[in-house]
């Protein structure tokens, strides 16, 4: 999923794959963004509680999440697909 010139990309959409997490999908996906290894990024538990935004994505299939992590806003929705926007993009 990496982009050739990430600061051009406005939106990525992601579709988290049925054995992944929502918060590791949330690390992949910045991760391969900024071209870099997720462990490279500052902790998901500094910016959402990682069990907390799992179980919230399970029991709430048709909700949506918002939050920013690591430079990008990042919205789940139905715990299927993350949107992924540059933080300083208005």
């Amino acid at each position: 999923m990496g982009l050739e010139n990430p600061e051009q990309q406005l939106l990525v959409e992601y579709e988290i794959p049925e054995d992944e997490s929502v918060s590791m999908a949330a690390i992949y996906a910045v991760s391969s963004l900024k071209e870099c290894e997720p462990w490279e990024l500052s902790p998901l538990y500094r910016t959402i509680d990682p069990e907390m935004l799992d179980d919230l994505c399970k029991s709430q299939q048709n909700g949506i999440v918002k939050f920013v992590y690591s430079d990008f806003h990042i919205t789940v929705e139905q715990g299927e697909y993350l949107l992924l926007r540059p933080a300083d993009y208005e």
